[in-house]
């Protein structure tokens, strides 16, 4: 089961406010290990590195410069 953002961002404040891996695996029907890993990665870049983005476009005249 794919997760949303808000799922997510969900998830990193049930643990934030007390919840168990146990619980919040159940919750969700996630391995707690993969919920350890998701909130470790927000601990450490933020939210936003959980957020799904669009491929950035380069324009060909971009890329000659580079």
């Amino acid at each position: 089961m794919k997760l949303s953002y808000e799922d997510k961002i969900e998830i990193y404040r049930l643990r934030q406010s007390g919840g168990t891996w146990p619980k919040i695996s159940q919750t969700f029907n996630i391995s707690k290990y993969n919920l350890q890993y998701m909130v470790r990665l927000i601990d450490i870049h933020g939210l936003e590195s959980v957020c799904k983005r669009k491929n950035r476009y380069y324009s060909p005249e971009l890329k000659q410069e580079i």
